[in-house]
């Protein structure tokens, strides 16, 4: 998640899982809807899961959002298309996303290139009014993708999923996550339903 106010430049945050299937996505756009609807600022969400971003959860923009989209992140990160084309408004005021878009079997490297580099820290400082921005980040234990993207990244919003991630997933998470601040976890699919910030 990027926080950057008018004039400041603030280190951006990220939401992932320790494995695809815990609900960091849900968890994303939750969390940016009910920003864009709250509170006076508005919200960019950002599909970072290029390695196979429809195998291991819903579809970013069309089971979300209703919208079918041709390019997204993917495409931007390949140079074949600008940001303005991939940034879609989904109906809600206030929010904007960027897809995935197609599966990249690159898609380490060009999270860790310098364009999407160049791309955080557009977004940290080309708004003039306040501007919230989620990366939805792949899963920490299921590829290397999250690791290398994490350098662009500070802050980590942690979603476990309850009855599946064990202590020891959690322990190999924390270790990956050491050089990182921890803002939160959010503990997804308990058997009371409910969520919880920790």
């Amino acid at each position: 998640m990027v926080n950057a106010p008018t004039g400041q430049m603030s280190d951006p945050d990220w939401v992932t899982s320790a494995f695809p299937g815990e609900g960091k996505t849900f968890t994303s756009i939750n969390l940016g809807v009910s920003i864009a609807q709250q509170l006076d600022r508005t919200v960019l969400i950002i599909d970072c899961d290029l390695r196979n971003p429809w195998k291991h959860h819903f579809d970013f923009s069309s089971d979300f959002f209703g919208i079918h989209i041709r390019e997204g992140l993917a495409h931007y990160l390949q140079k074949n298309v600008d940001l303005e084309k991939i940034i879609l408004n989904p109906g809600i005021d206030k929010l904007t996303i960027i897809p995935g878009g197609r599966p990249l079997p690159n898609s380490a490297e060009l999270l860790s290139s310098k364009r999407m580099k160049d791309l955080v820290l557009e977004l940290k400082t080309r708004y003039k009014e306040d501007r919230i921005v989620i990366f939805d980040s792949p899963a920490l234990l299921a590829c290397t993708d999250p690791l290398v993207f994490s350098e662009n990244i500070d802050g980590v919003i942690l979603v476990v999923q309850a009855e599946r991630t064990s202590p020891e997933d959690l322990k190999r998470v924390t270790e990956l996550l050491k050089d990182h601040s921890l803002l939160g976890t959010v503990l997804n699919k308990s058997s009371e339903e409910r969520e919880f910030y920790v």
